[in-house]
């Protein structure tokens, strides 16, 4: 538990406001900031902390409904009307592509920080 705290407290620091679960089970980032393409410069973006974290790797992430590009268009692997912590979300179906590595040393492995920018800063970078 110890583990998470300190990944919580340092996605904070990086990604500003959140509301954090009651068992550190899922963070809700409130304005996660979005890269130019999308139709809204921020979203609410809810990532679950699996129950055997760290040696179970992050799975998918959610953000606030009606999310698209700029053009207007629905982008790929997402769907709207996910229902989550009572509330309705859209949720991206991305997966970390090949090994994951923690390492008893935070800063040593994958932790939740490297999940956060090699999936889900990188596929809403996409535009796609």
């Amino acid at each position: 538990m110890e583990r998470r705290k300190l990944e919580v407290e340092m996605l904070q620091k990086r990604y500003g406001e959140a509301e954090v679960g009651p068992s550190l089970e899922y963070i809700i980032f409130k304005h996660f900031r979005l890269p130019p393409g999308w139709n809204r410069p921020e979203t609410e973006l809810l990532v679950f902390i699996p129950a055997g974290y760290p040696l179970t790797r992050p799975d998918n992430f959610y953000v606030s409904s009606g999310l698209r590009l700029e053009s207007g268009q629905m982008p790929g692997n997402f769907s709207e009307n996910q229902q989550q912590l009572n509330r309705t979300w859209a949720v991206f179906s991305v997966h970390i592509e090949g090994e994951w590595n923690p390492n008893v040393d935070l800063l040593m492995g994958h932790n939740l920080t490297s999940y956060m920018l090699t999936v889900v800063e990188k596929r809403l970078s996409e535009l796609n």
